[in-house]
């Protein structure tokens, strides 16, 4: 998300400390319009969500900073419980959380009840509960300082990615983990996904929920593999889309399965772009478009293309990078590719290229409203990832496994990550441990076509921890919780707990060449993982 050590969850520690969880009920946040309006809420759905906001508990649960000292300093960590409208028949509580690391699930619930019909239902039977993982928005919060101003980040230039280049961005990258470790480094060693599934351990005795439901998203499935393993007897329900693989707590494997997803997905899209040669001129069979892209990376890595009106020089990247897009915009990146094509240095950008790499041109930037809360915290994702991950962290060991990249995955292989993120993070993986099967109700969901949590993975994950497979048939990341035919499945599986082995289309690619971007029918804003298309410099 493989090859590589597999994960080692070691048993919870023992918590010695003799009284209970409990959770403080405070007051929730009364969002100003403005900050509503400013996450993604439209003006006419306003009255729904304060509707969804007057039925919400706002509480905080203190949790061992360290659970091997379970006496010792607590933190917080902040919860929302959404409440079920029929309490005299609930059903129990679904705890919710839509990835990252690093990413806020305190709204999750709302965004979620706005998103889809289906779980708007699912209210009527449970509450939901939303939190902020460690690290993030309300719960105690993370932060990274950063190098200081004398430190400046290597150019990158254009074309195939040198050693020396590489060793640049490396030595970098060593410089801004070990500031950021500096900022905190009692509490940074302690953000692990292992620890996050005890605070919601904590989380569900606080409640005093016997069982404890849940659906994650991306990294929030590994979360909730972690947290089965750890303690499968307090698990009701729990559905896991777009499954994190078993061995991508090593990034080494992460990226390269990731890349390998990206590589794979290309001859669906060389299909979709062949049956429309007559308006592309790509090739009219998916061995002409994919030997036509080779060429135009290759002739781009050779020889960038320098816009007139765009000041940074153009590889072959850009032509993957269109290659590669979600299904629903292939009628945007496919004329883009085409007219990157036929394009020379010194042109004006062509227009099928300019919503890419200029959007809609410069704006005045505005100062986000003091109330909004934060989606998403880049300390607490960087802090989760490196105390998790098991690769090895060197120059010499990140350079052969990328240049082995280039070899397996002549398209994409310059989309993977170019240096070793971790790269000076201080201490080794604090957390190993060891996915469990058990007995309990699994439901994984993997899509066919995407990349950031390839499809192979989730017959990985069933191999280590058991569960039933639910197949969606689109590239779109996260998109069970988004497309009603889809959800639909999600909300019979929570009412009645019985498996389901089938699965859905999910997100379409788009029958015409004139279909709009913002005619897709799938929310890719205020919504769980959604996917972000942009291009950026590789």
């Amino acid at each position: 998300m493989a090859a590589g050590a597999g994960l080692i969850v070691l048993a919870p520690p023992a918590a010695a400390s003799a009284a209970p969880p409990a959770v403080t009920w405070n007051d929730c946040v009364a969002y100003s319009d403005e900050t509503l309006e400013a996450m993604g809420i439209p003006p006419e759905e306003l009255p729904r969500i304060r509707a969804l906001l007057a039925r919400t508990d706002c509480g905080t649960v203190q949790v061992p900073l360290d659970y091997h000292r379970p006496n010792g300093t607590k933190i917080t960590v902040a919860i929302s419980r959404l409440r079920a409208t029929d309490q005299r028949h609930k059903l129990g509580s679904i705890a919710v959380n839509p990835g990252g690391p690093g990413g806020s699930g305190y709204l999750m619930p709302h965004q979620l009840v706005l998103t889809s019909p289906q779980f708007e239902a699912l209210t009527e039977k449970y509450d939901l509960i939303g939190f902020d993982p460690r690290g993030v928005g309300y719960s105690t919060w993370a932060a990274c300082a950063r190098p200081g101003d004398d430190v400046r980040s290597p150019e990158i230039p254009a074309g195939p990615l040198t050693e020396e280049t590489g060793k640049k961005i490396y030595d970098f990258q060593v410089l801004q983990n070990q500031a950021c470790w500096q900022s905190d480094p009692t509490f940074l060693g302690q953000l692990t996904t292992a620890n996050v599934a005890r605070d919601l351990e904590q989380v569900r005795k606080a409640l005093g929920s016997a069982k404890l439901s849940y659906f994650g998203v991306s990294w929030g499935t590994l979360l909730g593999q972690v947290y089965r393993s750890l303690y499968p007897q307090s698990v009701g329900r729990m559905w896991l889309d777009s499954v994190v693989g078993p061995t991508a707590n090593r990034l080494d494997s992460r990226f390269h399965d990731v890349t390998a997803a990206d590589e794979g997905k290309i001859p669906r899209w060389a299909a979709w772009a062949a049956a429309r040669d007559a308006t592309y001129h790509l090739g009219d069979t998916v061995p002409e478009v994919i030997a036509h892209l080779k060429q135009l990376k290759a002739k781009l890595d050779a020889a960038p293309i320098l816009f007139s009106d765009f000041d940074q020089p153009l590889d072959g990247n850009l032509a993957a990078f269109l290659a590669v897009a979600p299904s629903p915009l292939w009628a945007e990146a496919t004329p883009a590719l085409a007219a990157l094509a036929a394009a020379r240095t010194g042109d004006p950008v062509p227009d099928a290229l300019r919503p890419i790499l200029i959007g809609d041109g410069p704006q005045e930037p505005t100062e986000p409203p003091a109330d909004l809360p934060e989606q998403f915290n880049d300390a607490a994702g960087r802090a989760i990832l490196c105390n998790d991950d098991t690769s090895p962290h060197d120059f010499p060991a990140f350079w052969k496994t990328y240049r082995s990249w280039q070899r397996e995955f002549p398209i994409t292989a310059g989309l993977a990550p170019f240096s070793q993120m971790c790269a000076g993070w201080p201490i080794p993986a604090t957390e190993p441990f060891q996915l469990r099967r058990s007995n309990g109700s699994l439901q994984l969901s993997g899509h066919r076509w995407e990349s950031p949590t390839p499809y192979p993975w989730i017959a990985q994950v069933q191999a280590k921890i058991g569960g039933t497979v639910f197949t969606v048939e689109d590239d779109i990341h996260g998109s069970v919780a988004r497309v009603p035919e889809c959800t639909e499945h999600l909300e019979a599986y929570f009412l009645t707990g019985r498996p389901d082995h089938g699965g859905c289309d999910g997100v379409t690619p788009p029958a015409s060449v004139a279909v709009a971007v913002d005619a897709v029918p799938v929310s890719t804003g205020w919504a769980p993982s959604g996917n972000r298309w942009s291009w950026r410099k590789h």
